[in-house]
């Protein structure tokens, strides 16, 4: 069931923080705009984009090809995203057509490619295709949502990063990790993910996760080694059942991570974001940045989400306004 915006995490936790610091709070559009005002100051919210961004920052974050081409443009290891427009976008599109260009792009790319909406977010949408009939399958589904889509070299991702910057200053880093089964040396890969489903509390959820699952390619009856890591999913996303792991600033990926992110940021002049930055073979990639700041499953999800978003919204919403936060 699809959550209200008055049932978000973000409009519970921006009526906290106003009301402790003594800010008018006035709601719009079903509390999805937000107007706040202190002192002769005032500020909006706009779902999860707050003023802190330029308007031409918060459209590059929100494409992912301009951002990838950006990126590059500056010098900073990004994992490509190269955008192709669909019929609805036919006078921007090369008269020879982008079907031959992106087969070409697959033969580049010989671990196969991703094939994700432009303005996507959530891990929705996004496929994999190792063949010309499996990417014009993703093809015909993201064109039949979406107006323009990319594709992207697959990179076998150990870990994917989530970090928060707020006007050049790190906040904080979680990183993902996917959902997976863990071997007993007993049971087959099918053995145990049917004994994950019968114990799991959040079974719709669980199955929801597993739509995909003939993407990995597993094989059921195989026996994993005692304590081994199968992997059930090849996304990162929260939503799709990865799992939150905070990071602290003496964990030995804070500095690189942080490092990488702030770069990322300052070179597009986004003062508030949070980037997604993959570890690689080839190491550390930005893979995006996101303008708009979502907290909705890491505040379900992290036994400290709650608070780590309250403290973030916090910082935000004093320095739109002006107020001192007390750092």
């Amino acid at each position: 069931m699809t959550e209200m915006n008055h049932q978000r995490a973000m409009v519970a936790l921006l009526k906290q923080i106003c009301g402790r610091r003594r800010i008018e709070l006035t709601a719009f559009s079903g509390d999805w705009i937000f107007c706040l005002q202190k002192d002769g100051r005032t500020t909006h919210v706009f779902g999860y984009d707050f003023e802190l961004n330029s308007a031409s920052a918060k459209m590059i974050c929100k494409d992912k090809a301009a951002t990838s081409d950006l990126l590059e443009f500056h010098r900073i290891p990004r994992v490509e995203h190269r955008i192709f427009h669909g019929p609805q976008l036919a006078g921007y599109v090369p008269q020879e057509g982008s079907w031959e260009a992106m087969l070409t792009f697959l033969g580049a790319c010989p671990g196969g490619v991703v094939c994700k909406p432009n303005e996507g977010t959530g891990g929705n949408s996004v496929f994999f295709a190792k063949n010309a009939a499996q990417l014009e399958t993703a093809v015909y589904q993201v064109f039949g949502k979406s107006r323009s889509l990319c594709l992207s070299p697959f990179e076998e991702i150990e870990f994917e990063y989530r970090a928060a910057v707020i006007c050049g200053k790190l906040e904080f880093i979680y990183r993902k990790i996917r959902p997976f089964l863990r071997g007993d040396g007993r049971q087959t890969i099918r053995e145990l993910m049917l004994s994950q489903l019968r114990e799991a509390a959040d079974f719709p959820k669980q199955l929801e996760g597993m739509k995909r699952l003939s993407e990995m390619k597993i094989e059921w009856e195989a026996i994993p080694e005692s304590g081994e890591s199968v992997n059930i999913n090849w996304r990162h996303n929260l939503g799709q059942g990865a799992q939150p792991e905070l990071l602290t600033p003496d964990s030995p990926e804070w500095e690189p991570v942080g490092v990488l992110a702030g770069r990322a940021a300052s070179a597009l002049g986004v003062q508030l974001a949070s980037v997604d930055i993959a570890s690689t073979p080839g190491g550390l990639k930005v893979l995006e940045i996101n303008s708009g700041i979502m907290m909705e499953s890491l505040v379900h999800i992290h036994p400290e989400g709650w608070s780590m978003a309250e403290k973030f919204y916090d910082r935000i919403v004093c320095a739109a306004l002006g107020i001192e936060d007390g750092r």
